[in-house]
C-alpha cells in the first residue's frame, strides 16, 4: 500500500484567490492516488477469488482421486478360487494395499486441510488489505472533499474582502476629484 500523499499547507494566492490551476493540480494528483488504491483493492480481492477458485479444483481433484483408489481397491480376485498359499498372498497383498491406501488418505486429508487453511488465511489476508484500501481510499476521500470546502470558503472570503475594497476604492475616488 503507498504511503498517502502530503496535502500542501496552503496554495499560492493570486490577484484574486488561489491558484485554480495549482488547486486543479492537486486535486487531479488526489483522484489518481485514489484510483491506483481502488485499483490495488479490486486486485487483492481478485486474488482471493482465485484462490477460492483453486481450493474448490482441488478439492473435486481430491474427490476424483478417492473415487479412482476406491476402485482399484477392490479384491480383483476371488479368494475361494485359488490354493491356500496364493489366497494368503493375496490377504497379505489385500492388507498392504489397505494400509497404502489408509496412508494414502491421511495425506490427502493433510493435503486439503493445509490447502484449505492456506487459502482461508490468504483469503482474509487479501480481505483485510482490500478493507484497509478502502478505508484508506475513504479517508483520503473525506480529506480532499473538507480541502475542497476550506479552500471553497477562503476563496467566497477573500472574494467578500476585495468587494468590500473594491467599494472602499469607489467612495475614496469622488472625494479624491473634491478636494
Amino acid at each position: 500500500m503507498t504511503a498517502p500523499l502530503p496535502l500542501p499547507e496552503s496554495f499560492a494566492l493570486t490577484l484574486r484567490g488561489y491558484d485554480r490551476e495549482q488547486v486543479d493540480e492537486r486535486i487531479d494528483e488526489l483522484l489518481a492516488e485514489i484510483r491506483l488504491l481502488t485499483a490495488d483493492r479490486d486486485a487483492a480481492v481478485a486474488e482471493a477469488e482465485n484462490l477460492a477458485r483453486r481450493l474448490e479444483a482441488a478439492r473435486a481433484g481430491q474427490a476424483a482421486l478417492q473415487a479412482r483408489v476406491d476402485r482399484l481397491c477392490r479384491t480383483p480376485a476371488d479368494p475361494a478360487a485359488v490354493s491356500d498359499r496364493v489366497r494368503r498372498l493375496l490377504e497379505l497383498a489385500d492388507a498392504e494395499a489397505a494400509g497404502i491406501v489408509g496412508t494414502a488418505r491421511q495425506r490427502a486429508a493433510a493435503i486439503v486441510r493445509e490447502a484449505e487453511e492456506s487459502a482461508g488465511r490468504r483469503e482474509a489476508d487479501a480481505r483485510a488489505r482490500a478493507a484497509a484500501i478502502a478505508e484508506d481510499a475513504r479517508r483520503r476521500a473525506e480529506r480532499l472533499a473538507a480541502a475542497e470546502r476550506r479552500t471553497a470558503a477562503r476563496l467566497r472570503a477573500i472574494d467578500a474582502l476585495l468587494a468590500d475594497a473594491e467599494t472602499l476604492l469607489e467612495q475614496e475616488s469622488p472625494l479624491r476629484a473634491v478636494a
